[in-house]
């Protein structure tokens, strides 16, 4: 019976169920098929053009437990499917449908079963067999049909979300063959998807693909850095590949996930906290030159030129270096800042550019990305670039005029799009005379420039200055000060401040902290004046009796245990916090 139908259902090209040949042949073949439906084992029913049973079978009517002959098969009023309505179309054109039915046997015999039946209308058969019910063979197959739908519209499901997914992922067999990608993986890589299904990573690759060493050590190999050469392109890239295993323990494949190394790069920045925080508005001053230099630097931020930014120690030249790269085009890009101060010679190299696996002793597995490449898209903050020495300004140079970096140990040029920032409180002019400082680099540095003043050389700011300070750390202290009184305000403006706004910060911030009353006086900023001093010229000072133990706890407790920020805040020396907590 199963070949004799499976004769003329088939699926067309979309997968559709179809009849085969003309629907007289199976009209024709009802009688000639009788026999074999009478002992078939399933629900097969031969139904007149009012649905109701004409014949009920042998094993059909065994199973239900009942002579059906006459009953009529109704669409079940409670069930959705019960509704629905498939249309087949067979070799000649002419369009069936088929439909779904519930037959409830009517007997009071304890039964509450429905059973489910597919059938096929026919056109063009006589009257009297207009319909024609194999229940289970052709119901089944709708059940399968049904099905196959079902799990098809899943399985495409499951490839629109594989494809919008932004990281590249692609699937090989054991043999290494590609058998899907998506469509990232087609846009990190340049290539269409029709190029790449059935082609060995192995051969499409110049260079040794992370899959091949998955599959031949049936091992995951997490995020490890990779260049991949594709069509004479080179791609960087970090992978993470996983073999795929059978029931077995075999390894049947393994799946490559991987994305560009600048989207890796703009997310390791984020998490490490690479994000400029100022703006132009968190720059505080009235005064016309420090206006006329923020003017300055909003028109240099449009552009993508090199800026070199001079000026003494505490006026604020990342605060304008921040307030650039967030003025800039590049603001949702990484703001990367070192200071080629606080790195020995023999650190400052890799710290900057980066080194390879095996490098030096010591060296990260799997290398180590540089502040340049960490850069990439945004800005990079080169803070007193003043103190590079001569053989890192070679290479910083190159790095210029290349757009491209070199790590240590290795011979691969790696591009980067980086804007850099570079600052000193050193006379780079005089430097260069001396030999000191490469003039080509400083030229090249110095395409734009801004040179900040000192606070001695914006008097008016001071004041203004000096109450944004008690507003800023009475939320951060937790105090309630409401501002500065005559005296006090006469000693702040009168004073060179050869420290700046750092110094004037660290002023009212000591003054604040011991201030008790409303305004912070005269007295409160006496502790300002002695740092500095050595400890013994502080001991003699009365005002140290002031500086008790309670004080240095609550000021370790705002500095989160830092002895150092904790001395700053209360105007003494580090060593002093020491004897007074030992004392």
């Amino acid at each position: 019976m199963k070949d004799i139908i499976s004769r003329y259902i088939k699926h067309d090209a979309k997968g559709e169920f179809c009849l085969s040949g003309e629907t007289q042949v199976i009209k024709d073949g009802f009688e000639l098929m009788s026999g074999a439906v009478m002992n078939a084992d399933g629900y097969i029913f031969l139904l007149d053009g009012e649905r109701r049973v004409v014949s009920g079978y042998d094993a059909a009517e065994g199973i239900l437990m009942e002579n059906i002959a006459g009953a009529a098969l109704d669409l079940h009023p409670d069930d959705s499917k019960a509704q629905q309505t498939i249309e087949l179309y067979g070799e000649d054109g002419q369009a069936a449908e088929t439909r779904l039915y519930f037959y409830k046997p009517g007997k009071s015999d304890g039964l509450d079963k429905e059973y489910y039946l597919g059938t096929v209308l026919l056109k063009d058969c006589s009257e009297s067999f207009a319909f024609d019910t194999l229940a289970r063979i052709f119901g089944g197959m709708i059940k399968y049909w049904e099905n196959t739908r079902k799990y098809g519209d899943e399985y495409n499901f499951l490839l629109r979300c594989l494809d919008a997914v932004d990281e590249g992922i692609s699937v090989v067999d054991e043999a290494g063959r590609l058998v899907f990608v998506n469509n990232s993986c087609c846009r990190i890589i340049d290539i269409p998807r029709e190029e790449l299904i059935g082609k060995r990573i192995d051969i499409l690759s110049r260079t040794k693909p992370l899959l091949t060493e998955v599959l031949k050590g049936g091992k995951s190999i997490i995020d490890v850095e990779y260049f991949l050469n594709v069509r004479n392109k080179m791609v960087h890239l970090i992978n993470s590949g996983y073999p795929v295993f059978d029931e077995n323990g075999g390894i049947k494949g393994a799946i490559d996930i991987f994305r560009g190394i600048e989207r890796s790069t703009k997310l390791a920045s984020t998490i490490a906290g690479y994000q400029a925080s100022f703006k132009f508005s968190d720059i505080v001053g009235q005064s016309s030159i420090i206006k006329e230099k923020i003017r300055l630097a909003k028109i240099f931020a449009a552009s993508s030129e090199n800026i070199l930014i001079q000026g003494e120690s505490g006026t604020g030249k990342e605060l304008f270096a921040q307030s650039i790269h967030n003025h800039s085009h590049r603001r949702s890009e990484p703001f990367i800042a070192i200071n080629c101060a606080n790195f020995p010679n023999e650190l400052i190299d890799s710290e900057l550019f980066g080194y390879e696996e095996g490098a030096f002793t010591g060296a990260q597995k799997g290398g180590r990305q540089g502040k340049f490449e960490l850069a990439n898209g945004g800005t990079i903050f080169l803070d007193e670039i003043g103190e590079m020495q001569l053989h890192l300004q070679a290479k910083l140079l190159r790095v210029v005029e290349t757009k491209s970096i070199t790590r240590i140990g290795g011979n691969r040029p790696i591009n980067v799009d980086v804007r850099i920032i570079a600052a000193t409180n050193r006379d780079l002019e005089d430097m260069v005379n001396s030999g000191k400082f490469r003039k080509d680099l400083y030229y090249r540095l110095r395409v734009h420039y801004i040179g900040i003043p000192s606070l001695k050389e914006r008097k008016e700011d001071i004041l203004v200055l000096a109450e944004h300070f008690v507003k800023k750390l009475n939320r951060k202290m937790q105090k309630n000060v409401k501002g500065i009184e005559a005296e006090a305000k006469e000693i702040l403006i009168n004073h060179d401040w050869p420290g700046n706004l750092r110094e004037l910060e660290n002023t009212i911030a000591s003054a604040l902290f011991i201030c008790e009353g409303d305004y912070i006086t005269k007295q409160h900023l006496k502790m300002e004046s002695m740092v500095g001093m050595d400890d013994s010229a502080i001991m003699n000072k009365s005002l140290l009796k002031r500086v008790n133990r309670q004080m240095v706890l609550d000021a370790l407790k705002h500095t989160r245990g830092n002895k150092k920020k904790a001395a700053e805040l209360l105007g003494v020396s580090r060593p002093t916090i020491y004897r007074i907590l030992k004392g």
